[in-house]
């Protein structure tokens, strides 16, 4: 975050500089760092590359020159490159592409149900993004946009380069992230575009004969008329994404099946698409979404208890939050939850989600009534979170220089700050000079 501080401080130069080093053909991307965070228990790592902000802002301009921004009758619009465009318009494809996502995806698998495609198999590609395989989404650039030095630079945005690879290496880590040749990082602006562009040919050869493939990224759900039907199409896939270096889940990985990779059956008996829960035309958030959503409102809770808890004891709580912002909290929460799960039908899920808010809720509402019971107006103040004028901390005015960057003097006598008692002389002398070299 203080990079973004420092980056947004000066944020016109920044961007002049990264300008002019594209114009002339000098600038390059800077050394990533590769860090892996825990999915949860039992899940594994993710791996994640934290790149410098200018390689982000390129990465970014340059995906949106490849599939376009603004609207059409904007004076300030590109409409992207064709076969770019092509790829974001694949009707089965919803995952990385402007104005499509997640109800998209319900929507074509309520469509397919209701056409009699009530069989499925879904699965996840196995490690994904360290699978695409970066010749062939190169080439495609290249055709599509017959620019050399555009396909150099595009070329160059999708490689990784990790800095922290000996490091890496030593834990064991480094088989997670993408190698020179193969693979592109999670979190690159590029990363959906790349994964969409590898995929082309399996979103066409999987929508056929019968068969519906509703695919988010490296996530796909087949659905047809029989079982027989999905099966032969399950292994059609199979063997297509071994033609890329990639692979599925099979049907009697029981691993998969509990970790959410891989079901299959009738979609009337319900399985897990894009977060939500699918049975037929029911839908309503998935088990492991209202988990996560519970545990979300639990932390806000403990943590509102132990900050309101210092408050009570006098001490000044770390991030300055007491009952009421963590109620704010909470409301944030739940509404922003509610939103992207706004297309459940099984509205009695919600009900029973608001019962359990509202004991959430309760236990906060006691525990601060608790606290201030008895207490002083200044201490229920703390607690509550709103802030005690009389506790604003004094600040002392700061020195101003002169124009020669000599210290002020009031009647010939410079009024430098005093030392701090009990400070080394020394070290008080160097505070000096260090004014004067700045100034």
């Amino acid at each position: 975050m203080s990079a973004i501080r420092h980056y947004d401080d000066t944020w016109l130069s920044n961007l002049e500089q990264i300008g002019k080093r594209l114009r002339s053909g000098t600038f390059r991307f800077d050394g990533e760092q590769g860090i892996t965070i825990p999915k949860g228990k039992g899940k594994g790592l993710r791996p994640v590359v934290m790149a410098p902000i200018s390689n982000r802002i390129v990465r970014r301009a340059i995906l949106e020159v490849l599939q376009g921004y603004g609207s059409d009758n904007s004076r300030k619009s590109w409409q992207g490159v064709r076969a770019v465009r092509q790829i974001m318009e694949t009707r089965t494809s919803v995952g990385g592409i402007k104005d499509r996502g997640v109800p998209h995806g319900l929507s074509l698998v309520d469509e397919a149900v209701r056409s009699g495609k009530t069989w499925f198999v879904r699965s996840d590609i196995k490690n994904f993004f360290t699978r695409i395989p970066l010749l062939q989404v190169n080439k495609f650039i290249v055709a599509a946009v017959a620019d050399r030095e555009f396909a150099h630079i595009f070329q160059s945005a999708l490689a990784t380069n990790l800095t922290n690879r000996a490091e890496l290496e030593e834990r064991k880590h480094f088989k997670l992230f993408p190698d020179e040749d193969v693979g592109v990082a999670q979190g690159s602006a590029l990363s959906a575009l790349a994964a969409n562009i590898a995929l082309r040919s399996f979103d066409e050869r999987m929508n056929d004969r019968g068969i519906v493939c509703v695919r988010y990224i490296d996530d796909f759900i087949m659905l047809g008329a029989s079982r027989a039907k999905v099966g032969a199409a399950y292994t059609a896939a199979r063997e297509h994404l071994a033609g890329l270096g990639m692979d599925v889940y099979d049907h009697a990985d029981h691993p998969a099946r509990r970790a959410g990779k891989f079901d299959e059956g009738n979609i009337y008996d319900g399985t897990d698409v894009l977060g939500y829960r699918v049975s037929g035309s029911s839908r309503q958030p998935s088990a492991a979404a209202m988990q996560a959503f519970r545990k979300k409102c639990d932390v806000i809770v403990e943590q509102a208890k132990k900050q309101m808890r210092l408050a009570a004891s006098g001490q000044a709580p770390s991030n300055g939050q007491g009952y009421h912002q963590a109620m704010v909290m909470l409301h944030k929460t739940v509404r922003g939850w509610s939103q992207a799960f706004r297309h459940t039908t099984a509205n009695q899920v919600f009900q029973s989600l608001d019962r359990e808010i509202d004991r959430r809720i309760e236990d906060l509402r006691a525990f601060a009534l608790t606290l201030t019971q008895g207490a002083t107006p200044q201490s229920r103040r703390r607690v509550m979170g709103i802030q005690l004028l009389g506790e604003t901390p004094s600040h002392p005015l700061p020195v101003v220089p002169t124009q020669k960057g000599r210290i002020p003097e009031l009647n010939g006598i410079p009024t430098s700050p005093p030392p701090i008692q009990g400070a080394d002389p020394a070290f008080h002398s160097q505070q000096l000079d260090t004014i004067e070299r700045v100034t």
